[in-house]
Protein backbone atom coordinates (compact mmCIF):
# COMPACT_ATOMS: atom_id res chain seq x y z
CA UNK A 1 0.00 0.00 0.00
CA UNK A 2 1.40 3.36 -1.01
CA UNK A 3 0.83 6.32 1.32
CA UNK A 4 0.10 9.73 -0.14
CA UNK A 5 2.15 12.08 2.00
CA UNK A 6 2.06 15.85 1.93
CA UNK A 7 4.45 18.31 3.49
CA UNK A 8 2.70 20.64 5.93
CA UNK A 9 4.92 23.12 7.76
CA UNK A 10 7.94 20.93 6.94
CA UNK A 11 6.39 17.71 8.30
CA UNK A 12 5.12 14.66 6.42
CA UNK A 13 1.35 14.35 6.85
CA UNK A 14 -0.69 11.27 5.93
CA UNK A 15 -4.35 11.66 4.94
CA UNK A 16 -7.22 10.27 6.99
CA UNK A 17 -8.14 8.11 3.98
CA UNK A 18 -4.64 6.55 4.02
CA UNK A 19 -4.94 5.83 7.75
CA UNK A 20 -8.36 4.22 7.24
CA UNK A 21 -7.10 2.12 4.34
CA UNK A 22 -4.07 1.04 6.38
CA UNK A 23 -6.36 -0.03 9.22
CA UNK A 24 -8.45 -2.10 6.79
CA UNK A 25 -5.34 -3.80 5.40
CA UNK A 26 -4.22 -4.62 8.96
CA UNK A 27 -7.67 -6.02 9.76
CA UNK A 28 -7.73 -8.25 6.66
CA UNK A 29 -4.11 -9.31 7.19
CA UNK A 30 -4.94 -10.46 10.74
CA UNK A 31 -8.08 -12.20 9.47
CA UNK A 32 -6.17 -14.13 6.80
CA UNK A 33 -3.40 -15.00 9.27
CA UNK A 34 -6.07 -16.39 11.59
CA UNK A 35 -7.69 -18.36 8.74
CA UNK A 36 -4.29 -19.82 7.82
CA UNK A 37 -3.77 -20.94 11.45
CA UNK A 38 -7.27 -22.43 11.66
CA UNK A 39 -6.53 -24.14 8.35
CA UNK A 40 -3.65 -25.99 10.01
CA UNK A 41 -6.18 -27.50 12.43
CA UNK A 42 -9.21 -28.19 10.22
CA UNK A 43 -7.78 -27.98 6.70
CA UNK A 44 -7.25 -24.87 4.61
CA UNK A 45 -10.23 -25.36 2.27
CA UNK A 46 -12.55 -25.90 5.22
CA UNK A 47 -11.22 -22.77 6.94
CA UNK A 48 -11.76 -20.74 3.75
CA UNK A 49 -15.35 -22.09 3.54
CA UNK A 50 -15.95 -20.94 7.12
CA UNK A 51 -14.80 -17.45 6.11
CA UNK A 52 -16.98 -17.58 2.99
CA UNK A 53 -20.02 -18.47 5.12
CA UNK A 54 -19.30 -15.61 7.53
CA UNK A 55 -19.11 -13.18 4.60
CA UNK A 56 -22.42 -14.50 3.22
CA UNK A 57 -24.07 -14.02 6.62
CA UNK A 58 -22.70 -10.48 6.94
CA UNK A 59 -24.00 -9.52 3.48
CA UNK A 60 -27.42 -11.06 3.99
CA UNK A 61 -27.74 -9.25 7.33
CA UNK A 62 -26.89 -5.97 5.56
CA UNK A 63 -29.60 -6.62 2.96
CA UNK A 64 -32.12 -7.45 5.69
CA UNK A 65 -31.26 -4.26 7.56
CA UNK A 66 -31.56 -2.16 4.39
CA UNK A 67 -34.51 -3.92 2.73
CA UNK A 68 -36.74 -0.82 2.77
CA UNK A 69 -34.20 1.03 0.61
CA UNK A 70 -33.59 -1.79 -1.87
CA UNK A 71 -35.84 -3.44 -4.44
CA UNK A 72 -35.40 -7.15 -3.82
CA UNK A 73 -36.43 -9.94 -6.16
CA UNK A 74 -36.84 -8.17 -9.50
CA UNK A 75 -34.00 -5.67 -9.73
CA UNK A 76 -32.06 -4.91 -12.89
CA UNK A 77 -28.36 -5.47 -13.44
CA UNK A 78 -27.80 -1.77 -12.85
CA UNK A 79 -29.75 -1.80 -9.55
CA UNK A 80 -27.79 -4.82 -8.35
CA UNK A 81 -24.49 -3.28 -9.42
CA UNK A 82 -25.18 0.05 -7.69
CA UNK A 83 -26.52 -1.64 -4.55
CA UNK A 84 -23.58 -4.00 -4.13
CA UNK A 85 -20.64 -1.90 -5.26
CA UNK A 86 -21.74 1.63 -4.33
CA UNK A 87 -24.07 1.15 -1.35
CA UNK A 88 -22.64 -1.99 0.26
CA UNK A 89 -18.93 -1.80 -0.59
CA UNK A 90 -18.99 2.03 -0.70
CA UNK A 91 -16.97 2.19 -3.92
CA UNK A 92 -17.36 5.11 -6.31
CA UNK A 93 -17.75 5.54 -10.08
CA UNK A 94 -14.13 6.76 -10.14
CA UNK A 95 -13.02 3.27 -9.02
CA UNK A 96 -14.40 1.48 -12.07
CA UNK A 97 -14.20 1.38 -15.82
CA UNK A 98 -17.38 0.06 -17.41
CA UNK A 99 -16.31 -1.98 -20.44
CA UNK A 100 -19.73 -3.19 -21.54
CA UNK A 101 -23.19 -2.29 -20.30
CA UNK A 102 -26.62 -3.30 -21.51
CA UNK A 103 -29.74 -4.79 -19.93
CA UNK A 104 -28.29 -8.32 -20.08
CA UNK A 105 -24.61 -7.83 -19.27
CA UNK A 106 -22.25 -5.58 -17.34
CA UNK A 107 -18.47 -5.96 -17.59
CA UNK A 108 -16.32 -3.87 -15.24
CA UNK A 109 -12.64 -3.28 -14.56
CA UNK A 110 -11.94 -2.35 -10.93
CA UNK A 111 -8.81 -0.47 -9.89
CA UNK A 112 -10.01 0.64 -6.45
CA UNK A 113 -8.19 0.27 -3.17
CA UNK A 114 -8.80 -3.30 -2.03
CA UNK A 115 -7.83 -4.49 1.46
CA UNK A 116 -8.12 -8.14 0.35
CA UNK A 117 -5.57 -7.51 -2.42
CA UNK A 118 -3.18 -5.68 -0.09
CA UNK A 119 -3.46 -8.33 2.65
CA UNK A 120 -2.89 -11.12 0.13
CA UNK A 121 0.19 -9.35 -1.21
CA UNK A 122 1.52 -8.83 2.32
CA UNK A 123 1.05 -12.50 3.23
CA UNK A 124 2.01 -14.04 -0.11
CA UNK A 125 -1.51 -15.40 -0.71
CA UNK A 126 -2.91 -15.81 -4.22
CA UNK A 127 -5.87 -13.49 -4.83
CA UNK A 128 -7.18 -15.92 -7.45
CA UNK A 129 -7.67 -18.53 -4.73
CA UNK A 130 -8.83 -16.22 -1.92
CA UNK A 131 -11.31 -14.29 -4.06
CA UNK A 132 -12.70 -17.46 -5.67
CA UNK A 133 -13.03 -19.46 -2.45
CA UNK A 134 -14.12 -16.68 -0.08
CA UNK A 135 -15.69 -13.81 -2.02
CA UNK A 136 -17.27 -14.98 -5.28
CA UNK A 137 -20.19 -16.97 -3.82
CA UNK A 138 -21.06 -14.19 -1.34
CA UNK A 139 -21.37 -11.73 -4.26
CA UNK A 140 -23.56 -14.21 -6.15
CA UNK A 141 -25.85 -14.73 -3.16
CA UNK A 142 -26.08 -10.97 -2.53
CA UNK A 143 -27.01 -10.29 -6.16
CA UNK A 144 -29.52 -13.15 -6.18
CA UNK A 145 -31.46 -11.41 -3.41
CA UNK A 146 -31.88 -8.46 -5.76
CA UNK A 147 -32.72 -10.68 -8.73
CA UNK A 148 -32.42 -14.50 -8.77
CA UNK A 149 -31.67 -14.41 -12.51
CA UNK A 150 -28.40 -12.53 -12.04
CA UNK A 151 -25.14 -14.40 -12.55
CA UNK A 152 -21.84 -13.06 -11.21
CA UNK A 153 -18.38 -14.13 -12.26
CA UNK A 154 -14.88 -12.85 -11.94
CA UNK A 155 -12.27 -13.28 -14.67
CA UNK A 156 -9.41 -14.92 -12.78
CA UNK A 157 -7.03 -14.31 -15.69
CA UNK A 158 -7.63 -10.59 -15.17
CA UNK A 159 -7.32 -10.09 -11.42
CA UNK A 160 -4.86 -8.02 -9.44
CA UNK A 161 -1.94 -8.32 -8.88
CA UNK A 162 -1.71 -10.57 -11.97
CA UNK A 163 -3.32 -7.80 -14.06
CA UNK A 164 -3.68 -4.08 -13.41
CA UNK A 165 -7.44 -4.43 -12.74
CA UNK A 166 -10.02 -6.95 -11.58
CA UNK A 167 -12.55 -7.82 -14.27
CA UNK A 168 -16.03 -8.75 -13.07
CA UNK A 169 -19.13 -9.66 -15.03
CA UNK A 170 -22.79 -9.58 -14.08
CA UNK A 171 -25.24 -11.17 -16.51
CA UNK A 172 -28.99 -11.56 -16.55
CA UNK A 173 -29.85 -15.22 -16.96
CA UNK A 174 -33.04 -16.40 -18.61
Amino acid sequence: MKLNQEKVRGKNVVSIKDVQEGAKVSEFTRLFQYIEEVGKLIGRDRALRVLENLIITKRLNWLKKNKEKIELGTGSINQAYETFFYKYLKLTPEDVEIVEKNEDKLVTKWRNFCPVLEACKALGLDTREICRKCYEKPVQIFLNQINPKLKFRRNYEKIRPHADFCEEIIEMGR
